[in-house]
Formats: C-alpha cells, structure tokens, sequence
C-alpha cells in the first residue's frame, strides 16, 4: 500500500486511518516510517492514546473493537516486512479451521520464535523457513497467507492419514482441491515430514475406475464369507435401482463407494434419496468406503457381521475379528468368487 508522504498531522492522521482501514484496524511502524511519517509522531500518537501499541511497532487506532481478522493481522505486521499467516492459522483463513488463540505466521530467515501481544490475549508463533516463494504467498480478506497448496505442506508433518483425509475433504467442499497440482508440488519436498503419508492419502483421492469398484466388490464379499458370512446377492435390481450387495431374507442392503466417487453434490444428494427409500421399505443401508476396506480390513468385515448379526442371522461371533485371529482376512484368496 504505497501512499504519498504527510506533510501536516491532519495528513499524517488521514494516512494511519486509511492504512487501518484497509488492515483490519491496525498498521506496522515500518509501514508508517516507509511512507514518510516520523517514529517520533508515532510514538507521540501512541502516548496520547490516539494509537494503541498491540505488538512491539504495531498499533490499533480502536484495539477493544480489534477482531479475530485484526489480530492476524496484527501478527504477521509484528513479525516484520513480507511475513504471512501460516499452518493452522492459515487453514482458518481457507476456512478450513477454526480460529485460536495461538496464531502463526511463517517468514525467510530468523530464527523460530514466540510473541505475546501487549494486552496478553493468546500469542504469536513465528515459524522461520529457508524456502517461502512468491508463488507460495497470496492474500485472503486483506491478509498475507500462504498458498493452500504451501499450507498443505506445512500442516502434513503433524497429521494422522485420517485427519489428512477429513482435511482434504474440507478443502474439496471448498472448492480448494486440485489432485494434479498438489501432487506436481510434492515433488519439490520430498524428504520433509509428513510429505509421504500426504502423498499416500491424496492417491486415495482419485476417482475409482470400473476395475478398482470390481475388484473392491470381489475382495469384500470374499472376505465376508471366509468370515462365515451368507454370500450375498451381487448387483441385484431393486425397485428399479442397482445394489452393490443384497441380503434379502435380513432386510439388509451394503453400498461400496469409492473414495472420491461419491464426493460430488449431487451424487451425494442423490445417494442419500435412494438410501432413504429403501430405508423406508424396511432396509437397512449401509456404506463401506475402499479407502476404510483396505486400511482395517478386519474392522470393517467384523461390522458387517455384527449388522447382519442385528438382522436376525444367527452366524459366529465377529468378536474374534478385533483380535487378529482371522489372518486369512488380511488378504483374498485365489479361489474368492462374486
């Protein structure tokens, strides 16, 4: 924001408004002494309670009605020239997260380090890196951020597979998500924490072929009758409708989505119609993902059997499942037939 130099107190007043006007209430002494104005009139400011000090050389003109959006902004002025919002705190600004009091902020060079701000509300973690590329940097509501791609990246050493999922899918209801180019950067970062299992979760996040839906078919049935499981029927017509897996005599119905096949609106909205007519012929539905099939194999096929369990089927008791001791689930065999 580059305005013309004061020449008068009226003027200097003007230029500390507008630039708080536009920062969400707050602006940065290095900002102030870059367009022209004195420390001195700063600090005159400052003493006469026209400014209010937030950090060390950033000041609110109104810091009781100084918001979640000022304060972040507040934090990456105090950690200097060319700082953003980072980690969780830019996952808030993607809408992604919700707002903390612990806010982060990323900056080239320094050393990592922690500041409080004056009125002693929550504090600010300065995260220093040797790579912050302009490409990595954009603005949310006025407010330097890093990329949602370079917050990705940052956040990936920190979180299980399965918050890496519900993140991803966050980010997909955002319109956020773009598999091609997430997985181009990654390549840029081999070797830093947590790149690996984000480039394991996002290859779950491609659209499941024909082939892959047959085969995730194929193994679950599989698995559920060397459980001892009655074979299901398999891609039966039911009032005009397909269903992946059918139990007619237990009133029971099983839907195997893959993992981003699903994840459409519409096809969601869709999904859940037909679930509900079913549910109101008597039905129950219920869904498996491949995703969840193939990371607790013994899990799943064990609530299966519990279902059908529910459904008056009088068969073994899944509890063994949960111990490990049906090994053969773990893996399908040759002789597993739809």
């Amino acid at each position: 924001m580059a305005l013309a130099e004061p020449a008068t107190s009226r003027e200097t007043n003007f230029l500390i408004a507008r630039y708080c006007g536009s920062q969400h209430g707050v602006v940065a002494m290095f900002q102030l002494t870059k367009a022209g104005v004195s420390k001195d009139a700063v600090v005159a400011r400052a003493r006469s309670g026209w400014l209010t000090a937030i950090h060390d050389g950033v000041y609110a003109t109104s810091p009781r009605q100084l918001t979640v959006w000022g304060r972040a902004m507040a934090a990456v002025l105090a950690a200097g020239p060319d700082a953003c919002l980072s980690h969780q705190s830019a996952a808030w600004l993607w809408k992604l997260d919700s707002a903390r009091p612990v806010i982060h902020v990323v900056k080239r060079g320094g050393m990592n380090r922690e500041l409080k701000p004056f009125d002693g509300y929550g504090k600010v973690i300065v995260h220093s890196t040797r790579r912050l590329d302009p490409c990595e940097v954009t603005e949310v509501n006025g407010i330097p951020v890093t990329s949602f791609i370079r917050t990705t990246i940052d956040l990936a050493g920190g979180m299980t597979r399965e918050a890496l999922d519900d993140y991803l899918a966050d980010a997909d209801r955002e319109n956020l998500l773009r598999l091609k180019e997430l997985e181009r950067e990654l390549d840029r970062w081999t070797g830093k924490k947590g790149i690996t299992r984000l480039r394991r979760t996002l290859g779950d996040w491609h659209p499941s072929t024909e082939e892959e839906m047959l085969i995730f078919q194929k193994e679950f049935v599989g698995a559920l009758v060397r459980a001892g499981a009655p074979r299901p029927r398999v891609d039966p017509l039911l009032d005009g409708c397909l269903i992946d897996l059918l139990w007619e005599e237990y009133m029971l119905m099983f839907e195997l989505d893959g993992h981003a096949f699903h994840r459409d609106p519409a096809m969601q909205t869709k999904d859940a119609r037909r679930d509900r007519k079913h549910t109101l012929m008597g039905y129950q539905v219920n869904r498996f993902t491949r995703q969840e099939f193939r990371d607790n194999r013994a899990e799943v096929i064990g609530q299966a059997l519990q279902l059908l369990r529910s459904r008056g089927w009088r068969g073994p008791d899944p509890q063994p499942l949960h111990q490990g001791v049906y090994r053969s689930l773990e893996a399908p065999g040759p002789s597993d037939h739809i």
